[in-house]
């Protein structure tokens, strides 16, 4: 049988918070969920600028733009569950 290493310097493709905040609420969670959003698009923009000038690779390119529509698609999906969730509250009758 092989053995399988752990892989030491494992990260995730976006990074939504650079740091873990102390309990942050809600709204400092959606906030910097759009900056990683923000963040992953201006590097999408970045490499396909590169790539136009004839200096960037389509790989890279591409890799970074669908990075950014799943960071978008994410903050999109997470914008509606609480605009739903808000709607809902103010409906609750007392």
């Amino acid at each position: 049988m092989t053995s399988i290493e752990p892989v030491a310097d494992l990260r995730p493709a976006i990074i939504i918070e650079n740091q873990p905040a102390a309990r942050a609420g809600g709204a400092q969670v959606f906030a910097a969920m759009l900056d990683g959003a923000n963040a992953a698009l201006e590097r999408a923009d970045v490499a396909s600028s590169l790539l136009a000038a004839g200096k960037g690779s389509i790989a890279e390119a591409a890799i970074l733009r669908a990075k950014a529509d799943v960071a978008l698609e994410i903050a999109a999906v997470a914008a509606s569950r609480a605009g739903a969730a808000i709607t809902a509250l103010l409906q609750t009758q007392v």
